[in-house]
């Protein structure tokens, strides 16, 4: 009896203990044939619906069923003041074209049309940044066949990709 209390006061001590990671996943792909540039983001839900609710004022809940009005709005003008791309001579609109849900996470299509070729690209991310100190955006570049990566924080915020 003492050693299975003991194993329950000790699992309860590790789940309070246990830290939330705060991370999103953005995938980047250049189409060559429609010469544009392809985005699908990962982020949670909850951690959206509270980061959107707090800079825009307004009370945000992101469910299938049951969205706030005007969700896709706020998202296009959050996602316009945190994530950029730049390439040398080109001028970059990133055009939101919509979400889903899955499970606890939000996908977030965006696309950037007339992209010429390049060998260089500039990506800043910082979603989610403004809501957690800690928090990870990891963005995987897909051009040429070949995909490259980094992890973009509060303090490094942007990330220049060569190819």
């Amino acid at each position: 009896m003492k050693l299975l209390l003991t194993s329950i006061l000790l699992l309860i001590n590790f789940n309070f203990s246990t830290h939330k990671f705060y991370v999103s996943v953005t995938d980047i792909e250049y189409n060559e044939n429609t010469t544009s540039l392809q985005i699908i983001s990962r982020v949670f839900a909850d951690d959206l619906e509270d980061v959107l609710t707090k800079r825009f004022g307004v009370p945000v809940v992101l469910l299938p069923d049951n969205e706030s009005d005007n969700v896709e709005k706020w998202i296009k003008k959050y996602i316009n003041q945190k994530f950029s791309l730049s390439i040398p001579n080109q001028e970059i609109n990133l055009k939101f074209i919509g979400k889903r849900y899955e499970d606890d996470r939000v996908y977030l299509y965006i696309e950037a049309e007339n992209i010429s070729a390049f060998n260089q690209i500039s990506v800043e991310n910082l979603i989610l940044t403004d809501l957690f100190e800690d928090q990870k955006n990891l963005v995987h570049l897909t051009h040429e066949n070949k995909t490259k990566s980094s992890v973009l924080t509060l303090d490094k915020s942007s990330h220049t990709f060569m190819f």
